[in-house]
């Protein structure tokens, strides 16, 4: 059998390869000892030298750049950290936001007693057209207006049963929009408890690390468990304060334009139910 020629080149390199990792193989194995100072502590042989601005395993460099984290980096990992309260604490913050929102788009006073609409009610009950004011709710879907709608349904009976029937069916309109505000009170008092839940839950881990190290525990290992129990807390409090705010704000909005409405509505009742001369206007021909 005939092996193919190789050139001397390639047979060199070869021989070079393989020697060179045996002889420093050999030289460290077999070193030469130094001659080192009475001062200077012996250093073992087969200790790797390190260079002195190297830095040792496990040793940060101090003039290495931290890496950057941005704000919502760490409050995203500040979420993660309370665990799995925080998911209902956020779902509770998102509802609370449900809440705000609905009740700033629809409790307005235009919502509720709309700047023109008395004037208008008021021709419409001179000229008789007892018709367009019973259908005043289909153009504007207001309380006034389903309040006018109901005096003009009953515009016979006394005047103090129509106001009653008006008063009514202002407060039941009312009740609505609280009982719709409702919600921020629910967000406002079930949020610090979600947050004393995480408390406890923290506690509870924390002091179960405690009794798992025994004598050799270290206060270290309770920083996550007590983290997390502050972690909820504060957000379950954070989410409270204003949810409950926003509550009381809704609430005495409610009441300011009720008040409003319950003014407005007691003049024309007081204007169409007096005397008799002053009570109507006669007919459009048109």
């Amino acid at each position: 059998m005939r092996f193919p020629r190789l050139p001397a080149a390639v047979l060199l390199w070869s021989l070079l390869l393989v020697t060179c990792p045996l002889l420093a193989q050999e030289a460290v194995v077999e070193p030469e000892a130094p001659i080192v100072p009475a001062e200077t502590p012996v250093v073992p042989a087969d200790t790797a030298v390190v260079p002195a601005d190297t830095p040792l395993a496990g040793q940060v460099d101090a003039a290495a750049p931290a890496e950057e984290i941005t704000t919502g980096r760490a409050f995203i990992l500040k979420l993660k950290q309370g665990g799995l309260t925080m998911v209902f604490l956020l779902l509770a913050s998102m509802a609370g936001v449900a809440v705000s929102v609905e009740r700033v788009i629809n409790l307005r006073s235009g919502a509720i007693v709309p700047p023109d609409l008395a004037d208008r009610a008021d021709r419409l009950w001179r000229r008789r057209r007892w018709d367009e004011l019973e259908a005043l709710p289909d153009s504007s879907n207001t309380t006034m207006a389903r309040v006018l709608a109901v005096v003009a349904r009953h515009r016979h009976s006394s005047m103090a049963d129509v106001s009653m029937m008006a008063g009514d069916v202002a407060s039941r309109d009312l009740r609505r929009h609280l009982q719709r505000a409702y919600g921020l009170a629910v967000v406002a008092t079930v949020s610090p408890l979600l947050g004393l839940l995480g408390t406890v839950i923290g506690m509870i881990g924390a002091f179960d690390k405690v009794a798992a190290a025994g004598s050799l525990g270290d206060a270290s290992l309770l920083g996550g468990d007590i983290s997390k129990a502050l972690i909820t807390t504060g957000a379950g409090l954070t989410i409270a304060v204003p949810a409950l705010v926003l509550y009381h704000y809704f609430k005495s909005r409610t009441n300011v334009l009720g008040m409003l409405l319950e003014e407005e509505v007691s003049d024309l009742i007081s204007s169409w139910y007096g005397s008799p001369a002053d009570r109507e206007e006669p007919a459009d021909e048109t």
